[in-house]
Parts: structure tokens; C-alpha cells; sequence
């Protein structure tokens, strides 16, 4: 599937295109039972024929990060279509059966492989995103913690007018994927860098 093909794709959905962002691998989500709540109130908050951009964090339980939120979800809502945008060096890694389909691309550089900005401007699958939004408004981005990439994207939301929800929920390494939060850690540490986005 090619970036157009996609588009047409989206064009036909009725509901919505949602993003689901958030924890990566080297930060995860500490306690499965909040995020199956958290998935679970998004879920109730999704219209039907709806779809989601999903941009390939593998789905594992036993390492949980953004990719396995969207297994959670596609597990509670199977009428919703998850399409799939990733950079063509992961082919190997293939994807999860819950993709619809998936746009491959080579649209990347050593500095951004992955998305977030770069040079002040959208890179990667961020980039790509930016694109479809050109066509197709996005309705909603929902924010379960997150990095770099996840607070570059909050500055497009904002820039672009789309309308995100942030959902506060702890990790569980302090983003190197090895060092485990504790109980006596601050509440800054057990959120993250987008411990900022709490709103008073």
C-alpha cells in the first residue's frame, strides 16, 4: 500500500482517524491493569467504522508499550481498523495481525528514523501523519506518557488544531529500558517527560 492508496483508504472511513500514542520500549507501562482502564475508556469514547494510525511498536505483554495498547484495543473493539505506517527497513520485523494494512516508506534520515521533528519540521512517520492531515483531518490524539517523539507531536496537535486527550499513567524503567521504577520515586520519575502535561 502506497501513501495514496491509504489515503483513499481513510476517505472511506465513517467514524474517524484517531492516534494512539505514547510509551516506548525503553519506558513501557508499569501496571497492565491501568492501561487495559485507560484503553477501555478511550475505547468507549471511539464511534464505530472508526480507524486508527498505528506506526509499529511490537505488541508484547511481557515488555508493555504502545504497541501492546493497540492489541488491548483492537481486542476490545474489533470493528475498528488499524492501518499501519513504518519505515521499510522494519519489514522484517513484519506486523501484528491486527493491521489492516501497512504503508512501508523510506521517507527518513539517520537524525529522525523514527518521528518526532527535525530542523523544525516533521520527519519520518511523524511526517507522515502531518500529510494525511492534510487530506483528512485527524478527529483525536489520545497521549499515554511517552518521549521526545510523543512532546515533538503534542507541538504539531497544537500547530495543526487537533484536538488530543493526555492520560496520566506510570512507566516502568526510568527510559533506558533497564533501570525499574520504585514506589518511594517521585511521581515526576514514574511519568516521565511529559510529566508537564498534568493539569492542575
Amino acid at each position: 500500500m502506497n501513501f495514496w492508496e491509504l489515503v483513499n483508504k481513510l476517505k472511506k472511513i465513517k467514524g474517524g482517524i484517531y492516534l494512539l500514542g505514547g510509551n516506548g520500549t525503553k519506558n513501557q507501562f508499569r501496571y497492565l491493569n491501568d492501561l487495559k482502564k485507560i484503553i477501555k475508556q478511550i475505547s468507549l469514547d471511539i464511534p464505530k467504522e472508526s480507524s486508527f494510525l498505528y506506526f509499529g511498536d511490537t505488541p508484547n505483554k511481557d515488555k508493555p508499550d504502545i504497541g501492546y495498547a493497540f492489541q488491548i484495543l483492537k481486542k476490545q473493539r474489533p470493528d475498528i481498523k488499524i492501518y499501519m505506517i513504518q519505515i521499510d527497513i522494519a519489514k522484517s520485523w513484519g506486523y501484528p495481525d491486527f493491521v489492516e494494512d501497512v504503508y512501508w516508506h523510506n521517507d527518513f534520515n539517520k537524525k529522525c528514523k523514527w518521528g518526532g521533528i527535525n530542523n523544525g519540521k516533521p520527519c519520518s512517520n511523524t511526517k507522515k501523519w502531518v500529510s494525511i492531515n492534510n487530506y483528512i483531518k485527524i478527529n483525536k490524539a489520545f497521549i499515554l506518557g511517552g518521549g521526545q517523539i510523543t512532546l515533538d507531536e503534542i507541538k504539531l496537535f497544537n500547530k495543526y488544531n487537533i484536538d488530543y486527550k493526555y492520560y496520566l499513567i506510570e512507566r516502568r524503567y526510568l527510559g533506558d529500558g533497564k533501570t525499574k521504577i520504585h514506589n518511594n520515586d517521585s511521581i515526576k520519575a514514574k511519568i516521565g517527560i511529559t510529566y508537564h502535561l498534568i493539569k492542575s
